[in-house]
């Protein structure tokens, strides 16, 4: 084959995808093309990024009578920016081709070349979802947002397709939170009568009353009654084994949410990690929602973990979600190897952050736990009746422990999630069981929780909001809006009065549309539409514009007609916020901070992922 060229996205696969390709390899660091404009007829304008304008040239240049793989990232996004790149060189270039790395392995690099199929015979409906998500949000964003800070009389207000609804999500929460705190005690209690049992050798077990009472007055007459009595009957005894199947494989969405909660760390900062994983090619592409493993892999990690985990191991395949746009393979590890290799491993790989190796290990253990059998719990239901009265209780015990056996730790924790006495009961239906106590538990009923960041994830996606490659930023971009805070801890959500005002004006507003978990949903769906070629950009745009209510659009379709910017001044929160980050980057604050909220917002984006790295590494 004559000489190629591989375009990638990140500069930190160039030396490994140069290596394993054999062919010179760049890469166009992300989105090289910015959205300037579009017209009344939604034709979007797009125009080389300054700072990569130079690089790009050049790597046009290289192409020049060369065969090209473009090889961007196996998403919507990154065949985006792969078109983009295929327009500049389709006419210069010997041939263009789109490749796909799924893994930065040998062998990945090598499928994903030798599977590589013209661009010019690939669905450009990808492309055409990627600017129904990039104009549609310019649409809203630029259209609600000042719309927003012209009505609340605060500038530089935000609103967008996801921030907005998920904003809303985290106000009702506050909302139920408030209104459950606000109840008289009687309202948040209920009562139930506890009885202490001993079996034949004398150990004790704990029963509960199935009847549950609204009074303490209600519970206290019962009582009354069954304290003279110190025997109970069995009334029946059920057994049924409870199979505990292993965890599946890695998405997105759970991946982001197991790092975040056991690194404690951010899910912006979980991604990151996850991203470098990937590019020194210890784990699979991380932006997917397929559940799915290669029959390659399967077959491998059967032929190498089998022998070692003999007893335990299952081969298993997963079927993947209804998803279009970026169904891929689940996120699992690259190499076969001992968990006692996994330092060796990492280390070879150049990896040496301690949050990257527990990141790995916890692929590891669920790509290997994916794997195996299921445990098994014996399970039983003891109803016992005191006079009159029907009392339970439930025992779960480990007789099989399949996966669980494969890492210690995952026993103790499953453990915890059962309603565990660990007790086997030998009795008979109408066996006599003395009591040694009755007494009143109070029942305090479940008080709504602010949501943890990690868990916020999962609830985005079962609500259908959003994309594998954008979860871990929904939070961050609220955050940095002063809309929430995340308390650096427990990694809570709790809503600001900022962000509570969003709310509520949208709520009393025409554009109420813009809260409803349904429209984001279906904007989505509609996405995937245009993939599939169900349904047109423009008629997509255009259903899109009618949503928009008391606003006029025109600047928006000829930006060139806006008048003479104003300059309004920021919040005094933002200028503590950007005074907070110089202070702790050590860097000049901009001239103009403190008046032009332009000037204090560029910092603030500029500037907050830095932020968050520092705090993430102390």
């Amino acid at each position: 084959m004559s000489e190629a060229i591989v375009i990638i996205e990140s500069p930190n696969k160039v030396e490994k995808v140069k290596k394993y390709s054999g062919y010179e390899t760049f890469a166009t660091i992300g989105h090289f093309m910015n959205l300037v404009s579009f017209d009344e007829n939604f034709k979007a304008k797009f125009e080389y990024d300054e700072k990569k304008k130079k690089s790009i040239f050049y790597y046009i240049e290289r192409c020049k009578n060369k065969v090209v793989y473009i090889a961007t990232d196996p998403d919507r996004e990154g065949y985006a920016i792969g078109k983009m790149f295929f327009d500049k060189i389709k006419n210069v270039a010997k041939e263009v081709y789109r490749a796909e790395f799924h893994e930065i392995t040998q062998n990945g690099i090598k499928k994903g070349l030798k599977e590589a199929k013209l661009f010019a015979n690939t669905s450009f409906s990808y492309y055409d979802s990627f600017l129904g998500r990039r104009v549609g949000d310019r649409l809203i964003g630029f259209s609600l947002s000042p719309y927003l800070s012209d009505k609340l009389k605060v500038k530089g207000m935000s609103a967008g397709r996801v921030q907005t609804p998920a904003l809303s999500i985290i106000v009702d929460r506050e909302r139920e939170i408030l209104e459950f705190e606000s109840l008289p005690k009687k309202q948040k209690v209920s009562y139930c009568l506890e009885a202490i049992g001993l079996l034949k050798n004398g150990q004790e077990f704990l029963l509960k009353s199935t009847q549950k009472y609204n009074t303490f007055q209600e519970a206290q007459e019962v009582l009354n009654k069954l304290t003279p009595i110190n025997k109970g009957i069995v009334e029946s005894l059920e057994k049924r084994e409870i199979i505990k199947s292993p965890p599946k494989p890695f998405i997105t969405s759970k991946l982001l949410k197991e790092a975040s909660k056991k690194l404690k760390v951010s899910t912006t900062k979980a991604q990151e990690i996850a991203q470098r994983l990937f590019e020194n090619g210890l784990i699979t592409y991380i932006r997917t929602d397929a559940e799915t493993l290669s029959q390659d892999f399967l077959n491998q990690a059967e032929s190498f973990f089998s022998p070692l985990y003999k007893d335990i191991y299952q081969k298993r395949s997963y079927e993947t979600k209804n998803s279009q746009a970026e169904a891929h393979e689940a996120i699992r590890i690259t190499h076969m190897h001992t968990f006692n290799d996994l330092e060796r491993i990492l280390k070879e790989a150049g990896i040496t952050e301690e949050l990257d190796k527990k990141l790995y290990t916890l692929i590891y253990q669920n790509s290997l736990c994916s794997q195996m059998k299921n445990a098994i719990y014996e399970k039983s239901t003891l109803i016992l009746k005191i006079l009159f009265y029907d009392f339970k209780a439930t025992s779960s015990k480990l007789i099989y422990k399949g996966f669980l056996g494969t890492f210690g730790d995952d026993e103790k924790e499953l453990e915890s999630e059962e309603e565990n006495q660990n007790l086997s009961f030998d009795l008979a239906k109408d066996e006599v069981v003395l009591i040694k106590e009755i007494k009143i538990k109070e029942i305090e009923k479940k008080k709504p929780k602010r949501f943890l960041e990690s868990d916020f994830i999962e609830v985005l996606e079962k609500k259908g909001i959003g994309r594998p490659s954008t979860y871990s930023t929904y939070t961050a971009i609220l955050e940095s809006r002063g809309y929430i805070n995340i308390d650096s801890k427990k990694r809570e959500i709790a809503p600001t009065p900022r962000g509570i005002n969003v709310i509520d004006f949208f709520k009393n507003d025409s554009n109420h549309w813009i809260l409803n978990l349904e429209f984001t949903k279906q904007m989505e769906d509609s996405l995937d539409e245009i993939l599939n070629k169900k349904l047109s950009y423009f008629d997509f745009m255009k259903a899109l514009s009618s949503k928009i209510q008391n606003i006029d659009l025109n600047m928006l379709f000829n930006p060139t007609q806006k008048t003479e910017k104003k300059i309004y001044p920021p919040s005094q929160k933002q200028i503590d916020f950007c005074e907070n980050i110089a202070k702790e980057l050590g860097i000049k604050l901009p001239n103009g901070y403190k008046d032009d909220v332009g000037v204090c917002k560029k910092f603030i984006d500029t500037n907050f992922k830095k932020l968050k790295k520092k705090e993430d590494r102390n």
